[in-house]
């Protein structure tokens, strides 16, 4: 079993969707792109062109997707005459004909395919028996759920990820998880609207109905103006009986809004359950003090979230971040930024607090190297490319500190909160000149 899914994780969520030959399905492909798969589809059926093998793959896949099975059939057996080895195709047609009860027809697919698809046979047989339709839907959410745990989450192949939720879904309409993973595909790529509809077709009576409310809670956080989005958090809450994890997305809603002093009380309320992840709640409360300019409520919060969970390197980052630019505690605050850094090397954040707390302790040869290296993985972060230029202003590299505090400033959001001091160092560098 777990050599069989490592086999289907490498080969179909690592790599990526195979392109078009053509560059006249460049509409198709930006279709793919945004998982847009209806336009995508429509796209495909108005052309009646002799489509190559890899076409007709994202064809399959966008019909599955869109949940047509019969076009989804019938692109699948074109696919099979092109391609005798495409396993997607035959999943495809083993999902109709169970679907529509041709159980001789699948006996007799299964004896042609005996011994060359392993896939096939962990999906749909056992010992040769054909399981049962829950069994089969449940079999193709397995290769889903294992893709999270085992494959790095930058090289998933969400195309591929929805065309196996999809055909769960299609083989079995109870399957709820199915849906409500499927929805939170959606979500990941960005495709609100769908995901939304997605979750409001799991009703109350299903197992899965509050991680779908709880999902559709985050949707309306991120995808919906705030009034709008407020007004739907607090009536699915309501809902709920104010159940504590969409209190806390109301609570997180309220802190990404820069509604600190409305997220606080609800921090509060959280508090007092006493949860498992109270560490977690009393960081993002120290967070909306830190960001009200409270530091000594805010950093009693840090503490106390170490104090439950000494090893959290979004914690350790925060609180020796918050002491680094206030130039206390350096010593305490390098090791406990190099702790955080050991915990998540991959951090550009962790990586940047790190070289700041050389350079408050003059080490900036390491400064800049460790800074240098953050530019590398976030090019475009404007708060890194100011402190880079802080730091290169000290090594006297200062055309080259110029150069970055000008990007910076292109680059910089409003929430940086950077204008005001790289215009002050600029003005201070040319009236110098």
């Amino acid at each position: 079993m777990k050599k069989l899914l490592f086999y289907i994780l490498i080969t179909l969520f690592s790599s990526p969707l195979l392109a078009f030959n053509s560059s006249s399905f460049l509409i198709s492909q930006i279709a793919f792109k945004n998982h847009d798969y209806p336009t995508s589809l429509d796209y495909f059926n108005s052309n009646q062109g002799n489509f190559s093998t890899n076409e007709l793959l994202d064809k399959l896949i966008a019909a599955v997707i869109t949940e047509d099975l019969l076009i989804a059939y019938e692109i699948a057996n074109e696919l099979t005459i092109k391609d005798k080895s495409n396993q997607e195709a035959y999943i495809v047609k083993l999902v109709y004909l169970f679907s529509n009860k041709k159980f001789k027809e699948i006996n007799k697919l299964h004896k042609e395919l005996e011994g060359n698809n392993e896939l096939i046979d962990f999906i749909f047989f056992n010992n040769n028996q054909l399981k049962d339709k829950s069994t089969i839907s449940n079999s193709l959410i397995d290769i889903v759920t294992s893709s999270f745990s085992s494959t790095d989450q930058r090289t998933l192949n969400y195309n591929f990820l929805l065309f196996y939720t999809s055909l769960s879904k299609i083989i079995d309409k109870n399957n709820h998880k199915a849906t409500l993973i499927k929805g939170e595909l959606f979500q990941s790529v960005d495709q609100f609207s769908l995901a939304r509809d997605i979750f409001e077709l799991i009703q109350p009576s299903s197992p899965y109905y509050l991680d779908a409310q709880r999902s559709l809670a985050i949707n309306y956080s991120f995808n919906t103006n705030y009034k709008e989005a407020l007004e739907k958090i607090k009536t699915i809450l309501k809902n709920n009986n104010n159940n504590y994890f969409i209190k806390k997305i109301l609570a997180d809603f309220y802190r990404f809004k820069k509604k600190y002093d409305l997220a606080i009380p609800i921090y509060n309320e959280m508090i007092k359950e006493n949860r498992e992840d109270l560490w977690n709640i009393f960081y993002m409360r120290g967070i909306c003090y830190e960001r009200l300019n409270d530091w000594e409520k805010a950093e009693n919060d840090f503490l106390t979230s170490l104090d439950i969970k000494p090893d959290s390197p979004n914690v350790l980052n925060y609180l020796a971040y918050g002491w680094v630019e206030r130039e206390m505690r350096l010593d305490q605050s390098l090791q406990m930024l190099k702790a955080a850094y050991n915990a998540n090397p991959e951090s550009y954040y962790i990586i940047d607090s790190l070289a700041w707390a050389y350079f408050k302790k003059n080490d900036l040869d390491e400064a800049a190297r460790l800074m240098e290296k953050v530019i590398d993985l976030a090019p475009g972060e404007a708060i890194s490319l100011d402190h880079l230029g802080d730091i290169y202003y000290a090594m006297n590299r200062k055309r080259e500190a110029i150069h970055l505090w000008q990007q910076a400033l292109e680059l910089a959001e409003p929430e940086d909160e950077i204008d005001e001091s790289v215009r002050s160092k600029l003005n201070k560098f040319n009236n110098a000149g």
